[in-house]
């Protein structure tokens, strides 16, 4: 499935602290919000495997979900560890926490959005490098998608 262009710029913003990034997310409709958090978690993918491998276990993933929670609170930006644990779990093929209850939309975009936040204020690396960061993550998501 092709990603949509403006879901990558809605990415590049993220990654670049550009302002547009929030309006371009309020602006997403329900279905958009399910294809852009697809996405977001392809690039999440791609941004994670230089930090935490292309495998992980529970325990590491733990660890980085409270690592990204404890930073978003001491910046005032609090975000649910338990949906960024989801997030990390789906990427490393680890059964997920909300198997009863679906995640509000809403709620994995921002998580999503905290993970590309956190290794991008971490790796200065992310920002120079978006623009190719994105092309391997709209094949990541391609490869995803497809079922391979």
């Amino acid at each position: 499935m092709p990603v949509e262009p403006r879901f990558r710029d809605q990415i590049r913003c993220l990654v670049l602290k550009d302002r547009r990034a929030r309006a371009l997310n309020d602006a997403l409709a329900p279905d958009d919000r399910v294809a852009f958090n697809d996405f977001l978690v392809s690039v999440a993918a791609v941004l994670l495997a230089p930090r935490l491998g292309v495998r992980c276990g529970i325990e590491e993933v733990a660890a980085f979900s409270d690592e990204v929670a404890a930073r978003h609170r001491e910046e005032r930006r609090p975000v649910n560890e338990f949906v960024v644990e989801e997030i990390l779990r789906e990427i490393y093929g680890i059964p997920p926490l909300f198997s009863a209850f679906p995640v509000p939309l809403a709620a994995v975009s921002g998580a999503g959005a905290a993970i590309v936040r956190h290794l991008t204020d971490t790796d200065d690396a992310v920002a120079v490098g978006v623009d190719r960061i994105l092309d391997m993550a709209e094949h990541v998501h391609g490869r995803r998608t497809r079922g391979f």
